[in-house]
């Protein structure tokens, strides 16, 4: 399109634009895509791990103390290299902390004297368990904590959209009162210059007196400032629009009708509130991580052990030929662990504070819980008094124009002071922008209460 080129949207267009073309709607996808790679970062610690590792080689030579038969050490020189290669498997164990291994490993040592040796170390099969007790299991939290985190950051991506929505209609009500307002007071000057030429010529004549020929001069300049200060507004209106939508052309705004008439049941919308919004899933996760917190703080005052067992099957050989014949079997249990016995009541004081911040937790979720419904409450009223006022509002606009028009023509006629053609251009204005004011009302006040409850009234279905 050319630089020149204009668009002309309607009120539809723009929530379309909103939810795809806009910048925050294109954030707000951003932001889902980290979601879901940041859940299935989590999931993938549920699944073995399957691993390769390897040195290939390590160089070595140094000069190293070697104790003689004597008992007296000398200093050697030592030149060696090391290969390892080892496949391992990895599984942790959510519902008890613990993790399975398994692993398959061959290492090498060439020694460079005179003759070079070679020797041979291979571990075919090593399995063994790892198990904390008393421990604090930070897989088995996550587990729950984390798919809270996932829906909640689906809700959000809901809300995200709707809100741009939300962003959306109010720039295109700021740029439609500016438009309306420039084509307002480009018309206000043609009036006002044609008032003005008129009182030029009355007064020629002696129709009226030099103080209303001044009003009807003072009219024509101020109605002249009002024009270029409402283009002024105009363009930047403009530029904050197409900032928005990322738009690089002109445009023109529909003036929008009424929206279909919506039945919205209070009761109905705080119940999807509870049900769809993100500060209820919130509130779940919050209360999950405090009693996470609670529970690390009683795993670290307690008795902690670890038990390790393993088994598995070893050969060492001169020959890689060899290595694998009458493997050796190798078994290994250890544990240990850590018991507090002075500690200055440390575990005590964290236990009592992811006590007491559970608690605040809890008050403050039920008082944030409040809050939101209070202000559904309130945006339900304002968007049901706003369709009360809209009819009241068209039928006012109607009249004051009419009346204006009226007034206008019996002002030409000599039948009318230029004070009743002031009054008239006022309350037709007024007129105008509260029937604007109306609309708005009902457009985004209806999408307020959808990002509130997550859910299409109209439709009847929730926006997931």
């Amino acid at each position: 399109m050319s630089v020149n080129a204009q668009k002309t949207l309607d009120i539809q267009q723009i929530l379309r634009l909103a939810e795809d073309e806009s910048v925050d709607g294109q954030q707000a996808e951003r932001k889902a895509q980290i979601s879901f790679w940041q859940y299935k970062l989590h999931q993938s610690g549920n699944k073995p791990r399957l691993l390769l590792n390897g040195e290939l080689p390590n160089l070595s030579r140094t000069i190293i103390p070697v104790t003689q038969n004597d008992g007296s050490e000398t200093f050697r020189e030592r030149s060696l290299a090391t290969s390892l290669l080892e496949l391992s498997l990895v599984q942790n164990v959510a519902p008890t902390g613990g993790t399975f291994f398994a692993s398959s490993q061959i290492n090498r040592i060439d020694i460079f004297s005179n003759p070079t040796t070679t020797s041979y170390l291979s571990y075919p099969v090593l399995v063994g368990f790892r198990q904390p007790i008393g421990s604090f299991n930070s897989l088995k939290w996550a587990n729950k904590i984390e798919p809270f985190k996932y829906q909640e950051s689906k809700k959000k991506f809901l809300e995200d959209l709707e809100m741009s929505k939300v962003k959306g209609l109010q720039l295109f009500f700021n740029l439609l009162y500016s438009q309306e307002n420039t084509s307002t007071t480009k018309k206000q000057l043609i009036n006002a210059d044609t008032l003005f030429q008129l009182a030029k010529k009355r007064l020629s004549v002696g129709k009226i007196t030099e103080n209303e020929f001044l009003r009807n001069e003072i009219n024509f300049l101020q109605a002249e400032q009002d024009n270029q200060q409402s283009i002024a507004e105009f363009l930047f209106a403009l530029r904050q629009f197409q900032s928005f939508f990322l738009l690089k052309d002109s445009v023109n705004l529909k003036k929008p009708e009424a929206p279909p008439k919506v039945e919205i049941d209070k009761e109905v919308a705080l119940e999807r509130l509870r049900q769809n919004s993100t500060k209820a899933l919130q509130i779940q996760r919050k209360l999950l991580e405090a009693d996470r917190e609670l529970s690390q703080a009683r795993a670290n005052a307690g008795l902690k052990m670890d038990i390790t067992i393993s088994f598995g099957l070893s050969k060492s050989s001169t020959s890689l030929a060899n290595l694998y014949n009458r493997l050796q079997d190798q078994e290994s249990a250890r544990l240990t662990f850590q018991v507090p016995i002075l500690d200055w009541q440390r575990g005590k004081s964290e236990i009592k504070i992811a006590t007491l911040n559970k608690k605040n937790i809890e008050s403050q979720t039920y008082q944030e819980m409040q809050e939101l419904e209070t202000e559904l409450i309130r945006q339900i009223h304002i968007w049901q008094l706003a369709q009360k006022q809209l009819a009241i509002a068209q039928k006012t606009q109607e009249s004051a124009e009419k009346s204006y028009q009226i007034t206008f023509q019996e002002y030409l006629g000599g039948f009318t002071g230029l004070s009743e053609l002031d009054k008239a251009l006022e309350a037709k204005n007024l007129a105008s922008q509260n029937y604007l004011r109306q609309l708005e009302s009902i457009w985004i006040g209806y999408y307020k209460i959808r990002l509130l409850c997550l859910y299409d009234f109209e439709k009847k279905i929730s926006l997931d």
